[in-house]
């Protein structure tokens, strides 16, 4: 058969393109394979049929022979008999029946062998192998002499019995002989022999020729499979492998984080249920840790998206090295992360790991020539010992990162008196919602004092929540349960009126009390509203804007609509208002922030302050602050001074402003007209 060529599969090639390309082919084959079965079919067929021809014909042959014989033997026996006058003719006749009917025979049978010989000769295998002159000449003549010597049969019959009788006397027997010649019995057999032969061959040729086709079929069947369906089989493979690895791959994406490649909320909460499932099945515990970076957003805002990317990548390497291979660290928020310890039930070494990881992220890392630092909280919880379902386990591990937070510690495990206090902060969240509509913020106010003399300067505003079970609230309280613009607007807002409302009445009471610094949050200065609030409550009360000065924290130079707070700021000075830059040092400002902002006071924190004479690295810090705002030539104010040593190191510094207990604690506006009014009657009486 004609060499045919295969497509290969190609790299990259369309397994559909591929399988259509082999079908082509495989049609192409089947046609062959269904045609050389359909002459498989065929010759088997044929060369049956010859077979069966040829055996025909040997049966046939053979039966003519027998016949011939029994002839041969009763014509004898008929000349024998009409040769006896002995016998009657009744006997002879039914003996001339016989030869009639032996004729009649014979004949018939030669008639039928022209038949089945005129079959053969249209035999396809026949024609092929078409059979020598020889062998078609010893038929004719076979045919011939018996013919002749059925007409001596037939004249024997037909003669009467004196005939007979005179013939066997006269030739006897050697008639018959010579009929009966050896010659004619060596063409039967022959004949005979030739007709065995040829059935034979016919069977040889049927199974050579079916072997052959057999062959081509197991041969086209063989190509068919190392061409065509074995690397249709390959290629398949070669696509199974590859859909798995590409299904395994969408599967790691699914359950992946994209920027730290730890895994996400989705498979951990999958793993949880299955670590729940375990529980339920064999009682085994195990922990959960929630950890939330303190100070993501400062890093995110001051120095945009890719160093808190980079932050984040910091965090994950270091939980990565902290926590075992089998436990699940996933990242299921902004700067919330998740963690699952399988084999961890015992809360002592819980904290031990959790504080662990805390100071493993807490070190200092490099980010575009910038050495950074994170810090976060973590909260964890222990099934079966705090919870056994899903919902309570996140709930209580979320109350203990709640209560770390709250207390400044790196990590906390879930006990009940946290959950205590965290029911009685969400029923403060709930009241605190409502705490301006019901007009319970007040504001105290502490004095600021020239550190030389002690004169009276102006105030601080500082706001408390009035409770109506629990009393008089400081902000440490319930700021940090605030969540969201509008609660925190409306507390400010409360202030603002309070802090107006007091200025009236003291400057109706011929009272100086100088200007009263706010406090203005984020939310309120990255659009208009805080500025038309507070424009709209001083004209209601007639003040000006001198009356006021605005305090905000470094935050807002790290706040992504910084170009908003400080033209917020800008309008404020314009206006006549002075604002000031609280908390300074504790932050991420830089140089180039002070260079850039409006502002007219730095505030010196607390936290320095409360070191001096204990911390030489914080005086310098002190002197540095003092020394740069006199520079810039903006003013500068202390806080949290509570000794007179404090005082002293501050104004031999240079500074000339301070609050503090040593002064003043914060008084509601009452105290600070009884104070007033107290220190008016003291210089009277002097």
């Amino acid at each position: 058969m004609p060499e045919t060529s295969f497509p290969s599969p190609k790299p990259g090639s369309s397994i559909e393109g591929y399988i259509r390309s082999i079908g082509r082919y495989y049609i192409g084959i089947a046609v062959i394979m269904t045609l050389l079965i359909g002459a498989t079919y065929l010759t088997v067929k044929i060369a049956l049929d010859r077979h069966a021809i040829q055996q025909e014909i040997s049966f046939l042959t053979n039966q003519k022979f027998i016949r011939f014989q029994q002839l041969v033997q009763q014509t004898r026996a008929i000349m024998s008999a009409s040769a006896d006058s002995s016998l009657p003719l009744g006997v002879i006749q039914p003996m001339l029946d016989e030869v009639e009917t032996a004729i009649i025979d014979i004949r018939a049978v030669m008639k039928r062998l022209r038949t089945v010989r005129s079959r053969l000769d249209s035999n396809l295998l026949e024609r092929a192998s078409r059979q020598s002159p020889a062998t078609e000449a010893l038929y004719v003549d076979l045919d011939r002499r018996l013919e002749d010597f059925l007409s001596r049969a037939e004249s024997i019959v037909a003669a009467n019995h004196e005939d007979r009788q005179r013939r066997y006397t006269y030739w006897g027997p050697i008639d018959f002989s010579v009929s009966a010649d050896s010659l004619l019995m060596r063409q039967f057999s022959s004949i005979i022999q030739h007709a065995n032969n040829r059935s034979e061959t016919s069977i040889g040729n049927a199974v050579s020729i079916s072997t052959a086709l057999l062959l081509m079929l197991a041969v086209l069947f063989i190509l068919a499979s190392v061409l065509l369906f074995f690397p249709l089989l390959m290629k398949l493979r070669s696509e199974h492998q590859r859909k798995m690895e590409f299904e395994h791959r969408l599967t790691h994406l699914s359950q992946t984080d994209p920027l730290t490649r730890l895994k996400n909320r989705a498979y951990f909460s999958s793993a949880l249920n299955g670590l729940l499932y375990r529980y339920r099945k064999s009682g085994t515990g195990f922990s959960m840790l929630l950890i939330d970076l303190d100070n993501f957003k400062s890093i995110n805002d001051g120095f945009g998206h890719p160093a808190g990317d980079a932050t984040l990548l910091h965090v994950a390497r270091a939980f990565q090295n902290a926590f075992q291979a089998n436990d699940v660290i996933a990242r299921i928020g902004g700067d919330e992360f998740a963690i699952l310890l399988p084999d961890i039930d015992d809360e002592v070494r819980l904290d031990t790991i959790a504080n662990r990881a805390i100071e493993a992220l807490s070190v200092d890392f490099s980010y575009e020539g910038k050495i950074l630092r994170t810090s976060a909280s973590a909260g964890g919880a222990i099934v079966p010992i705090h919870a056994t379902d899903e919902a309570g386990l996140v709930r209580v591990a979320d109350l203990a990162l709640y209560a770390a937070k709250a207390s400044n510690s790196d990590a906390f495990i879930f006990d009940e008196e946290t959950l205590a206090a965290r029911l009685e902060q969400n029923e403060l969240a709930l009241a605190l919602a409502d705490a301006a509509q019901r007009d319970e913020f007040v504001v105290h106010y502490q004095p600021k004092v020239d550190l030389a003399s002690g004169s009276h300067l102006g105030f601080e505003a500082l706001v408390r929540w009035n409770h109506p079970t629990l009393g008089l609230l400081a902000p440490g309280a319930f700021l940090p349960l605030m969540e969201g613009p509008q609660p925190i607007g409306d507390m400010t807002l409360a202030v603002i009126r309070n802090v107006c409302r007091d200025l009236k009445a003291w400057k109706a009471a011929n009272l100086s009390p100088g200007p009263v610094a706010i406090n203005l949050p984020e939310a309120l200065l990255i659009n208009e509203h805080g500025f038309e609030m507070l424009a709209s409550t001083l004209s209601e009360c007639g003040l000006d804007w001198h009356d006021l000065t605005i305090e905000v924290t470094e935050d807002v130079f790290l706040n992504r609509q910084a170009e908003q707070m400080r033209a917020s700021m800008t309008r404020f000075r314009e206006q006549g208002a002075s604002v000031s830059l609280d908390d300074f040092g504790t932050g991420f400002a830089s140089l180039l922030h002070l260079r850039d902002f409006p502002f007219d006071e730095l505030k010196i924190d607390r936290g320095f302050v409360a070191d001096i004479g204990r911390d030489s690295r914080s005086e310098q810090i002190i002197n540095a602050i003092i020394d740069l705002s006199r520079n810039l030539g903006k003013s500068c104010i202390a806080e949290g001074i509570e000794t007179e040593a404090q005082r002293q190191f501050l104004l031999e510094a240079g500074c000339t402003t301070g609050q503090g207990y040593w002064f003043a604690r914060p008084m509601p506006s009452s105290d600070v007209t009884k104070r007033w009014l107290k220190q008016h009657s003291a210089v009277e009486a002097n």
